[in-house]
């Protein structure tokens, strides 16, 4: 029984200490509205989560692609590094991780593609494109390689966004790496994916 007792006043003690000690509700990231598109459930119909926004107010007209020149992140960390060089957030509409694990391949959707907003993904002001939507990478490609999954999403993403709105293959533009022989962006079997609008 003194065992018994004394095993039930540790653990008590320990689970009102552990309780006492517990950090409280964080609150959420400032400025960024961020849900994802999962793909993996046949019963989901992706693409109405990615048009589900009430209003589509701007003509889109090109699908601008670039990639992050990080080996990891998401749309949150991009969210404050563009903070920092004093945009308004996250200039991205779109973000696709690269890992680890089941966030292989998600397509994170920003709240400039929520909230129907011209993206802010150039370093000049002066070079801004009101009607392309934004999409990240997260990766570099001069040092690394996208994942297969990551691909997976990206052409069907730019696929749905081509069929939605009536973009030219033309009008598709991957900015990833230098663009030199040395990136690892699959640049033509890339534009073999695309809808021929």
């Amino acid at each position: 029984m003194v065992v018994l007792g004394a095993l039930v006043a540790a653990m008590t003690v320990t689970s009102g200490l552990l309780m006492f000690l517990e950090p409280g509700p964080t609150a959420p990231t400032s400025g960024v509205a961020l849900t994802s598109i999962d793909r993996g459930r046949p019963s989901d119909k992706p693409q109405d989560k990615l048009f589900s926004t009430a209003n589509v107010q701007i003509p889109w007209k090109s699908i601008v692609i670039h990639d992050s020149r990080t080996p990891q992140g998401s749309a949150n960390t991009l969210h404050h590094i563009h903070q920092q060089l004093g945009r308004d957030g996250l200039g991205y509409h779109f973000v696709i991780d690269n890992g680890p694990r089941d966030d292989d391949g998600k397509i994170e959707v920003g709240f400039r593609w929520s909230g129907q907003a011209p993206g802010d993904f150039f370093d000049a002001k002066t070079a801004t494109w009101p009607d392309a939507i934004g999409i990240c990478l997260i990766g570099d490609g001069d040092t690394g390689r996208f994942t297969d999954a990551q691909l997976q999403q990206l052409v069907w993403l730019v696929q749905q966004l081509q069929q939605r709105f009536g973009i030219t293959k033309d009008s598709i533009y991957a900015q990833v790496g230098t663009r030199t022989a040395a990136s690892s962006f699959p640049d033509a079997w890339f534009r073999q994916q695309l809808l021929n609008k």
